[in-house]
């Protein structure tokens, strides 16, 4: 099973996992990085590193809030370093592209898991309003 990093700026990714632990309960294999004020770009990194290190699965997908915010950045950073596992990056994780991956990445390969979550994150987002008017 690929292994999770969510990590983002303050609360966001222990935020957006606890409200996924209330629909879809803890899920194993899953490490969480807050990047909070006063926080050092090199601290955000070892704690990403031990995150990484922390999962069991050779395979890590390390979903970040933005891209080209701090945590994104230190994830691509890590991306050519030799953290000890194969690492893939998806910026902008929202609730559905981490439920998504969860809930996948048992069942796609490591390779298309990205484009998986991606594409759950992108339906995930919904004009409501248009759609009960018919209009999309």
């Amino acid at each position: 099973m690929t292994g999770l990093v969510v990590t983002g700026h303050g609360q966001y990714a222990q935020g957006v996992m606890s409200a996924i632990e209330l629909v879809a309960g803890v899920p194993e294999q899953v490490q969480v990085v807050n990047f909070v004020k006063g926080e050092g770009i090199e601290e955000l990194k070892s704690h990403m590193v031990q995150a990484i290190r922390d999962l069991e699965s050779d395979d890590v997908l390390l979903m970040t809030d933005i891209l080209g915010g701090s945590p994104f950045n230190v994830a691509v950073q890590l991306l050519a370093e030799p953290v000890g596992k194969n690492l893939k990056v998806v910026a902008g994780a929202n609730m559905a592209s981490i439920v998504q991956a969860v809930f996948m990445r048992g069942n796609v390969p490591f390779e298309q898991l990205p484009a998986e979550v991606i594409q759950a994150g992108k339906e995930g987002i919904v004009d409501v309003s248009a759609m009960m008017e018919g209009t999309i």
